[in-house]
């Protein structure tokens, strides 16, 4: 596509809320905009603002994430709203890139808002340049200005990550002129070389937050330029649209980050009920499993060791029917032979609850939009969150945790050749559920033989998971929920999308339409999208083949083995 968009002015205004060209058309009762953001107080209330935009693209449900979480196959439904059914069918369609689309705001949500921050955060600084001042002699316009660059970078990070190009604008944009928009790997590269310029001035200037700012976070200047440092290593690891762009990312920049940033932040949540921008969507409707959400099979099944998921792959798309897994991981809910089971529990780790994952009896969803969506399984790390009231949510709301830094470096040392650290660390979490130790190389199994968790993804010979595979599942494990996109993100750099998932989102057809540009899409042969994720096969026939297939078989042979002893020795149990 040609990226270079030649448009007047106010086509960028239409798109991002720029408000400072003549329009034809004057709204006698819209207040004029120089006096409406004259006072201090006005700015300030404008600036602040910014960062409540780029919160809800990652929070709320009226935007991409239940689109983004579906594609990657960690999550099921097959429910019409929010793009789930449309974006999550299967084989991968061209994405719907629509104006009339029913669900548009999926494509449309991270666009516009994004846009809208650097709209209010870039007039601020207009403001405060042109000599405003807010306080008392100025006293809070470096605060004011820190947290209106902060808010672009954010920005631009976000749309650097779902958008396949963009404009890169800001308060000295010249908006009459001639705009070009940029890849996605310029709009990363601009939103890091924006961190790293707020960090510093940032860390230059003594201020502490409004506590409405980042919702219940007083922060100091120097944690917020902490928060700034931990951002660069999300958007720095996420960036990679496949496994060869990843070899590309300066991964020991990610770790460093990783380690140096702010390490958690809780949001105080409020009544979604009302007009508030801080609530959940994520950790709401995303983690109910009773009605709207269950885990994927292609993400439970990497859990199983009855060769139940194996079995699942290997049954055309069209016929595929939920099935009942049994692991080790004590993550998962222990079974019995009749499948009516609830949480596992025991799970000491702090950070969870009893068990992350329940199995459920019925099934939810509607089986003429495909059975392969059912599923069983649906999670559990968010049901406080969930139940603090209904559909209102004012719960405190996790957006930076300890497992997510911890999982870049993790990925940091293995794409780098360090896979002892990349298993010490992973190993952390495993422990913790119950599994042995993953290997400290990148060729050696996962221990447990015929019980080895994980297995590798899509594998229909039930191959045990290498270190690769231990990271991949941990990362499904312990990051769900969090953040919108990162399941998604984790999955295309990693290669392990469905083929012909589109890799990113294209411009929505709304703003093309006023841009006068053609419509474009991408998914299901429509452009870049993923490949064939399939672990390679072993040439059948093969002395290979023989051994993996006599492994796997010996495996299930023991495993019935073993069962059918314990029912023998149920029958001595007094009922």
């Amino acid at each position: 596509m040609n990226r270079k968009l030649t448009f007047p002015a106010f086509a960028l205004a239409l798109m991002v809320g720029f408000s400072g060209c003549d329009l034809e058309v004057t709204n006698p009762n819209e207040p004029d905009r120089a006096r409406a953001l004259a006072g201090p107080d006005d700015v300030e209330t404008l600036i602040s603002s910014a960062y409540q935009q780029i919160w809800g693209i990652q929070h709320h449900w009226r935007t991409a994430n239940f689109a983004l979480n579906h594609m990657s196959s960690r999550h099921a439904a097959s429910w019409g709203n929010m793009g789930m059914n449309d974006l999550g069918r299967m084989p991968r369609e061209p994405y719907p890139n629509q104006s009339a689309y029913g669900s548009s705001y999926v494509f449309e949500v991270g666009w516009t808002d994004s846009y809208a921050a650097i709209s209010a955060a870039s007039d601020g600084l207009r403001a405060i340049e042109a000599g405003l001042e807010i306080g008392a002699g100025g006293e809070r316009n470096g605060r004011a200005t820190v947290f209106a660059k902060f808010s672009q970078a954010m920005a631009y990070c976000y749309l650097g990550l779902l958008y396949d190009q963009a404009f890169y604008v800001d308060e000295t944009t010249d908006l009459g002129g001639e705009l070009e928009t940029v890849p996605y790997t310029s709009m990363i590269t601009q939103a890091l070389a924006k961190f790293d310029e707020t960090i510093a001035l940032a860390r230059a200037t003594s201020f502490t937050l409004e506590t409405g700012w980042i919702n219940g976070n007083a922060l100091t200047n120097t944690q917020l330029a902490d928060l700034m440092v931990t951002m660069k290593a999300r958007c720095r690891a996420n960036a990679p649209r496949t496994g060869a762009e990843a070899a590309t990312v300066d991964w020991a920049q990610v770790i460093s980050d990783s380690q140096n940033g702010l390490q958690e932040l809780t949001i105080t949540g409020e009544d979604a009920s009302g007009d508030h921008p801080w609530w959940d969507g994520m950790k709401s409707l995303m983690t109910e499993n009773g009605t709207w959400h269950r885990m994927h099979m292609d993400w439970a099944g990497m859990a199983d060791v009855t060769g139940q998921y194996q079995a699942w792959l290997q049954v055309p798309m069209q016929q595929r029917m939920p099935v009942k897994i049994s692991t080790p991981d004590l993550r998962y809910p222990a079974t019995n032979d009749n499948g009516v089971v609830g949480a596992r529990t025991g799970f000491t780790d702090d950070d969870h609850p009893p068990g992350l994952h329940r199995y459920n009896g019925t099934i939810i969803f509607r089986p003429e939009r495909g059975t392969y969506r059912q599923s069983h399984y649906g999670d559990m790390r968010h049901d406080a969150y969930m139940s603090s009231c209904s559909f209102c949510y004012f719960g405190d709301i996790h957006e930076i945790i300890p497992r997510e830094l911890r999982l870049y470096e993790a990925e940091a040392a293995y794409r780098t050749g360090n896979y002892a650290e990349t298993a010490r660390i992973v190993n952390q979490t495993r422990t913790a559920a119950g599994l042995p130790d993953a290997p400290s190389n990148a060729t050696s199994d996962v221990p447990g033989g015929a019980n080895c968790v994980p297995r590798m993804r899509y594998d229909t010979q039930g191959r045990c998971g290498k270190l690769r595979d231990a990271l991949i599942y941990e990362h499904f494990e312990e990051i769900y929920g969090e953040s919108g996109g990162l399941e998604f993100w984790h999955g295309r750099r990693f290669d392990i999308l469905p083929a012909g998932t589109g890799l990113h989102f294209p411009i929505p057809a709304v703003d093309l339409e006023v841009l006068q540009r053609s419509v474009y899409t991408f998914g299901g042969g429509a452009g870049t999208e993923a490949g064939d994720p399939t672990p390679p096969l072993i040439v059948p026939g093969s002395l290979d083949n023989a051994i993996e297939r006599a492994t796997f078989t010996m495996g299930q042979l023991e495993l019935k083995r073993e069962a059918l002893q314990r029912a023998k020795l149920s029958q001595l149990i007094v009922r």
